[in-house]
């Protein structure tokens, strides 16, 4: 059974609705409020709106560049440093919180995911693996901060286009501030509307401060989150760090891919990934976003020989153990921290997909078992078919240690442009080694390592109840 899941590698439509709407309910009066400065504005020349217009694309070929972010929240002022990838896009930012301390944060378009402070990696620009938790962006946000956050983190998505913008309609809507120098540069200062594609807002865009410098580079954008003053982002781009490790968590997607097609011998390999799995099986280790913050873990078995995953799963409603075939799933609590060899006889709650109120219990980590499952089959895919449809994605490592991250239809799958696909794939030595699902809150993971396990003794009213 396939779940249809939420992708967030979705249009950005969504999102930069959300940061529009945010900064106009703001307004813009941090900036207006002032008579001499709104006294000193003028219209943009020709030269200048063309050095406006073409800052987005500027950007968008841009090498990584480390921010200072200037928050105002609540009355006080929290500084922040980051680093930032338009190409990915990526920003990886170190924040004070609450405690006094600080804590990791990485945001891509829609979501954003916070780890426990290690001031080590992030002074190497490197990004820990584990550990991370994603909520939606400004809906997931529970303090003023965060929203701060997310607004700032969502603007500077908006600051990359693949070509220039209208420089007529800047002509029209900018105008021209002040001059000034930042970090040792003269630039000069617009007020301008956020820029976006014209479908995307319904009415006039909100308003931000660019301060570009000579060459058309931004050194720092203002834009009003809702404070007595703005809040500012400077660009040091004089800061050189090495941006290797600057990539997306698992939990947000990963590096960056480049959808390419499947040649001819991956092709035959794919096809064959099922039909391997088919008499075999594996140990499971999966990391499911369930909600804003919120992470289930799974750890157990699936056995294709008997199609049966029997896992322990620990989420923020407590632990319970697992058990699904291909005709439903069942589920007892424990209190215990690990699985138990033999599944208990007893208390078992079970769920035939036939019920009609099986959605209701039916959430990601249910959806990601019942692709593992469909992992095998007992003859092998149509490699021709994996060819015309199936995109290779990226390629992790090289040579002998080389994983391929792929896409390709299974059977039920809806239709997807390449990249979008609610399922990856992840492929070594010939064998499926993690399969990934794109969910509301991040992308699930389940990795396997195949071991030749004993069948599970699933009790027999469970089994009569789930096949």
């Amino acid at each position: 059974m396939s779940s249809a899941t939420e992708t967030p590698r979705r249009s950005a439509l969504l999102w930069v609705m959300a940061i529009i709407v945010a900064i106009a309910v703001a307004g813009w009066f941090a900036v207006s409020c002032s008579p001499d400065r709104s006294g000193a504005e003028r219209p943009v020349s020709e030269e200048e709106a063309a050095l406006l217009a073409g800052m987005r694309e500027r950007n968008a070929d841009a090498e990584p560049v480390a921010l200072r972010m200037t928050m105002p929240v609540a009355g006080e002022t929290v500084v922040v440093d980051a680093y930032l990838d338009w190409a990915n896009p990526l920003l990886y930012a170190r924040i004070p919180d609450a405690e006094g301390g600080h804590r990791l944060v990485q945001a891509v378009p829609g979501l954003i995911a916070s780890h426990a402070d290690d001031e080590a990696a992030f002074e190497a620009v490197e990004v820990p693996a584990e550990g991370w938790t994603a909520r939606q962006m400004l809906s997931g946000a529970t303090t003023p901060q965060e929203t701060t956050l997310d607004i700032l983190a969502s603007s500077l998505f908006t600051l990359t286009a693949e070509q220039a913008d209208d420089p007529a309609a800047l002509a029209e809507q900018a105008t021209w501030r002040e001059e000034g120098v930042i970090d040792g540069e003269p630039v000069d200062s617009f007020r301008a509307p956020i820029m976006v594609e014209a479908d995307t807002t319904a009415g006039p865009a909100p308003e931000a401060l660019y301060s570009l410098d000579a060459a058309g580079d931004l050194r720092r954008f203002q834009v009003n989150t809702g404070e007595e003053s703005l809040s500012s982002i400077d660009f040091l781009r004089e800061v050189a760090f090495d941006p290797a490790s600057l990539a997306p968590v698992d939990l947000l997607g990963g590096p960056t891919i480049s959808p390419a097609a499947v040649d001819e011998d991956l092709a035959s390999t794919l096809a064959e990934l099922r039909a391997e799995n088919w008499s075999e099986s594996a140990e499971v280790d999966m990391t499911v976003p369930t909600g804003d913050d919120q992470v289930a873990t799974a750890t157990g078995s699936v056995d294709w020989r008997t199609m049966t995953a029997y896992l322990h799963v620990s989420d923020a409603s407590g632990k319970r153990l697992f058990l699904a075939r291909p005709g439903g799933f069942a589920i007892q609590p424990t209190d215990a921290d690990e699985l138990p060899e033999t599944p208990p006889t007893e208390g078992w709650e079970t769920h035939a997909l036939t019920d009609e109120d099986v959605a209701d219990s039916f959430g990601p980590v249910e959806s990601l078992v019942y692709r593992l499952l469909e992992m095998s089959a007992e003859e092998a895919d149509d490699a021709d078919a994996i060819a015309a449809e199936g995109s290779l994605l990226r390629v992790d490592g090289t040579g002998d240690d080389a994983v391929y991250v792929v896409e390709f239809p299974v059977a039920g799958d809806a239709e997807a442009a390449a990249g979008q696909s609610a399922f990856r794939y992840h492929v070594a030595d010939e064998r499926l080694v993690e399969v990934e699902m794109m969910t509301y809150f991040g992308v699930a993971g389940a990795e396997l390592e195949y071991e030749d396990y004993p069948m599970v003794a699933v009790p027999w009213e469970v089994s009569e109840a789930i096949g």
